[in-house]
């Protein structure tokens, strides 16, 4: 079962923790027709400001910053839910940043419309406009969380993170094997990664199998990654000579190890699978 430390640092599951997933996922130039568009307000605000209009001139830097910003939002919104649409298991994005990047423009729409020559309601339905045509464009944030498989929304909530973590030490095994000049370490690093990498990729697919997998992910593998670091200090060092058999060994021990408990985990699924279609046949035969 998982300890206590784990419930209990468990946090909520953000894309935006995966820098390198987010800073991939945002998009180029959505969202740049807003930035135009502000422009203009700014330009007025600089206008009113020459004409002393300090009322016009706050409201208009007003208008503009709100552009600004729901330029920000909808860019990390669109990136948030590229994340969310290309994961098997994720939790809905923590704020939902498109649906808000939306409200700000139609309440600036209201604003801007109502100090000009329109009276209240039909400057309430040019903000409900826009933010129709927002969402018929954009769409609003996913907000169902994806987790088809966990027995509830914390056990999958503790499983991603586990996931996550996995993830980057098996990508921080493979920059340090990149480290190294070839070799039989190199080959034997990345061989260990994607042992690790097999197994994460089970528990996505199977997400009851946690348990059994949990102190390969947790423990052993922050141990190889540690132990890869410090070989590839070494190494830069001159000094990883006298440990290369030894630490080659560790790796080759390791390997067996992750693919023998990888095979555990495929025949005690099999296993499981065989015990369910008996019972299932037994009920089938006891109602005829």
């Amino acid at each position: 079962m998982p300890s206590k430390k784990e419930f209990t640092s468990a946090s909520r599951y953000t894309p935006d923790k995966q820098k390198k997933k987010f800073v991939t996922a945002t998009p180029a130039l959505s969202g740049v027709l807003l930035l135009l568009v502000g422009v203009n307000y700014l330009s007025l605000s600089v206008q009113a400001l020459a004409k002393a209009e300090s009322f016009y001139f706050i409201s208009t830097l007003a208008i503009f910053a709100t552009y600004v910003l729901a330029f920000v939002l909808l860019r990390r919104g669109l990136a948030l839910e590229k994340i969310y649409n290309d994961s098997k298991y994720a939790k809905a994005p923590k704020y939902p940043l498109k649906t808000i990047a939306g409200s700000l423009l139609a309440l600036s729409t209201v604003y801007s419309a109502s100090f000009g020559e329109y009276s209240l309601f039909p400057a309430l339905m040019l903000g409900l406009s826009v933010l129709l045509g927002w969402y018929l464009y954009y769409g609003f944030d996913p907000r169902e969380d994806k987790i088809d498989g966990y027995e509830t929304s914390k056990s999958a909530e503790r499983i991603m993170k586990l996931l996550i973590q996995a993830r980057e030490d098996i990508d921080a095994i493979k920059k340090n094997a990149t480290e190294l000049e070839g070799g039989d370490i190199q080959d034997a690093i990345n061989t260990t990664a994607l042992a690790f990498e097999k197994m994460v990729k089970h528990i996505e697919e199977e997400p009851d199998d946690y348990d059994r997998a949990r102190k390969y992910l947790v423990s052993y593998l922050g141990e190889v990654r540690q132990m890869c670091e410090t070989f590839v200090k070494l190494d830069k060092r001159g000094k990883s000579e006298s440990m290369k058999t030894s630490f080659l060994e560790t790796l080759h021990v390791s390997i067996e190890n992750l693919d023998t408990q990888y095979e555990k985990l495929l025949d005690e699924d099999m296993v499981s699978l065989d015990i369910k279609l008996s019972v299932m046949k037994k009920r089938l035969q006891n109602e005829e």
